[in-house]
């Protein structure tokens, strides 16, 4: 194997890979080096990164990133994953601007295709956004950054009926629904809601509030409690109407 350029992102390190040197197969390589400062929290981010890896061998869709394996070195996880080559949806906006309302259509069902395995499967990613999207050359939409997801266990309510709750905040601010902000539990809608800013932000280069600062958008989104900005009349009914059936509360 010969490791490639590394990317830092929050939770470590993405690097290329050479799988295999004869055909030049490549693979992505994800490294956390374990925070070695005390044996306390050494294991909590080890126990974090274990959730993820287990979460992701069960995975198995087109519009997942395939999950290949895990490696401990010393205080370093390495998790191998597909490599994805066409960069992550924030990637291209920031080099082309929007996308034409035809091409974001055509991501935005693949991520529905790809959040809808994972909601049947009981998964909540908890951080969907253009950053966490990646495309492959032939169009393949693939989600990635399975470190906040959980998989939710089924509780029976006092109806009979069932429904999952989880009451910590995970997110990014600009993509969070007022549920996960406000702390009052939060299950697969909180999912369509990061959908819906992730269309808007497909469509018009910046997620709603992109004008704010995170705090700021923060409380708003817990106080307005749903009231969000929406796509203006350069684009589609349909298009209008589906961001707007997302940022609903």
């Amino acid at each position: 194997m010969h490791l490639g350029g590394a990317q830092t992102t929050l939770s470590g390190q993405v690097m290329l890979m050479v799988h295999d040197i004869g055909t030049d197969s490549l693979i992505a390589v994800k490294q956390v080096a374990l925070d070695a400062s005390t044996s306390e929290m050494a294991e909590k981010e080890y126990e974090r990164l274990e959730r993820e890896v287990d979460l992701l061998k069960t995975l198995h869709h087109t519009n997942i990133v395939g999950f290949l394996g895990t490696a401990l070195c010393e205080n370093t996880v390495s998790i191998f994953m597909e490599y994805v080559p066409g960069g992550s949806i924030s990637n291209i906006l920031s080099r082309f601007g929007p996308l034409p309302e035809k091409v974001f259509v055509l991501y935005t069902r693949q991520i529905l295709e790809g959040v809808a395995y994972l909601h049947a499967n009981r998964v909540i990613h908890r951080d969907l956004k253009g950053n966490n999207i990646m495309l492959m050359p032939n169009g393949v939409v693939k989600l990635i950054d399975f470190g906040c997801a959980r998989r939710l266990s089924c509780l029976q309510t006092s109806t009979g009926s069932k429904s999952d709750f989880l009451k910590s905040v995970h997110g990014t601010p600009y993509w969070m629904a007022p549920e996960v902000i406000s702390e009052t539990g939060h299950g697969r809608k909180s999912d369509i809601w990061s959908i819906g800013c992730t269309v808007y932000e497909m469509a018009t280069g910046k997620p709603p509030l992109a004008h704010m600062n995170k705090m700021a958008a923060l409380f708003y989104i817990g106080a307005q409690k749903g009231l969000m900005p929406s796509l203006t009349d350069d684009f589609s009914t349909h298009a209008k109407s589906f961001v707007k059936a997302c940022l609903t509360r």
